[in-house]
């Protein structure tokens, strides 16, 4: 009777640590940011990517790994490739060496 109970409590907790641990994973990215002057916007939704930067405009699929944030784009030049810091408030810092200012997310 006492073992029943014991494995049944070790079930539970294993349990509640993998419901616990999916939940620690990537961070939700989606939405859409901007930079002060909003002279940068980007659009992240379902995996595509949206990015306006003056008169440049480039539409990627986006993938996260950790606190980086890769935008490939659709078309064009792979060489294009963009990757993205998530800082730990939500926010994005640009690609070392670009011109994209740090970005936050729009409320």
């Amino acid at each position: 009777m006492n073992r029943t109970r014991i494995r049944g409590a070790f079930l539970i907790f294993v349990l509640a640590g993998a419901m616990f641990a999916s939940g620690c994973g990537s961070p939700n990215v989606e939405g859409t940011y901007h930079d002060p002057e909003n002279a940068v916007t980007l659009e992240l939704k379902s995996g595509k990517a949206s990015l306006n930067f003056a008169m440049i405009h480039m539409n990627a699929a986006y993938t996260v790994d950790g606190d980086k944030l890769t935008l490939r784009p659709l078309e064009g030049d792979a060489s294009q490739t963009m990757v993205f810091t998530i800082n730990k408030d939500g926010s994005l810092s640009g690609p070392a060496g670009s011109m994209i200012p740090r970005l936050v997310k729009a409320k």
